[in-house]
Formats: structure tokens, sequence, C-alpha cells
């Protein structure tokens, strides 16, 4: 079990651990808030709203599961429809704080997403040389990123045999970040 480590984690609580869900809704609503943070940002052609709420006044257990902290963080894009996500953890942190790590492993998980489904990694059979191919991946869909490509699947295959292209690509790349004077 992780706490038997002394690790500290944040987990998102997902729709189909009713009881867990219903547990946290319980707990909340009869807490106090202790941190909130709002945070707007623009990601491609949307704004996005989130309100993150802690409550961790006190220290519960769910099944064997030391929860200090529970997050809520209600999302808005564009000014529609707002979802709620909860997440629990056996750490203390404050509500900008909590958004901050939530949001670097959902980095992770999407360049993770783009290297299976846009570049195939999960099918290739390649032993020697798996770690810089890897980089490589990562490569190109960080400049895709930087160019603010919208799909990166269809830009992927657009360039599969377009040096030309694929070459602008990275040295709009490097222009833009100084590389080349």
């Amino acid at each position: 079990m992780i706490q038997d480590k002394g690790d500290k984690f944040v987990a998102k609580v997902k729709e189909n651990q009713k009881g867990l869900s219903q547990f946290v809704q319980e707990i909340e609503s009869v807490s106090a808030i202790s941190s909130h943070h709002s945070d707007i940002v623009k990601q491609s052609k949307q704004v996005i709203r989130r309100e993150v709420f802690v409550y961790n006044d006190c220290t519960y257990s769910y099944k064997g599961l030391f929860i200090r902290s529970i997050i809520r963080i209600d999302k808005t894009v564009d000014n529609q429809k707002t979802t709620t996500h909860y997440y629990v953890s056996n750490a203390r942190d404050d509500a900008k704080g909590f958004l901050k790590k939530i949001l670097e492993q959902w980095r992770v998980e999407t360049m993770h997403f783009y290297k299976d489904t846009a570049l195939n990694e999960d099918r290739c059979k390649i032993n020697k040389g798996a770690f810089a191919l890897s980089v490589l991946r990562s490569f190109v869909i960080n400049i895709l990123h930087v160019n603010k490509v919208d799909n990166i699947a269809r830009k992927i295959t657009e360039t599969t045999y377009d040096l030309a292209e694929a070459l602008t690509l990275v040295c709009m790349t490097r222009l833009k970040y100084g590389i080349v004077k």
C-alpha cells in the first residue's frame, strides 16, 4: 500500500468509485473550506476557469486509506457547462499547490497519450535504442505544441513524408526561441 512506504499521493476520485465518491461528498458537506484558488488560462482556443477548494481540517479513514485532504475542482470551459472533479490526498497543501500537482500529472498523461495515439509508441517493437526513440517522439510532440498545432495526429500524418514541412516546423521553433540568430 502507498502509505506503508510513506509516499504522498493525490488521487482522482472516479465515477465508478461510488462509495468513495459519496464518502468525499459527505465530508465536503460538513467541512469548512481550508483553502481556495481561482485559475483562468487560455488553452488552444478555449478559456478554462478552475475553482479549487481544499478541505483538510481533519484526517479521515476510508477502507484503510488515510485521507488528509479533499480537493474539489470546478472546471468551466468557455463559460459553458461546469464539471466537478474530486481528488483525495494523504498530504496537506493549499489549493494552488494541489492544482499545480494535479496539472503536472495531467501533462505527463497527455504526453503519453499523444505518444501512443499519434506516434503508436505502444505498438513499437524496437528494443535497442527504445529510450532514444521515446525522446525523439517527445521532441516531435513538443515542436508541434510550441507551433500551436491544433490536431497533432493529423499534422503528423500530413508531414510523414514531407521533409520540407517537418524541417519548417523545426526552424520555426528554433527562430521563436532564439536558437538561431
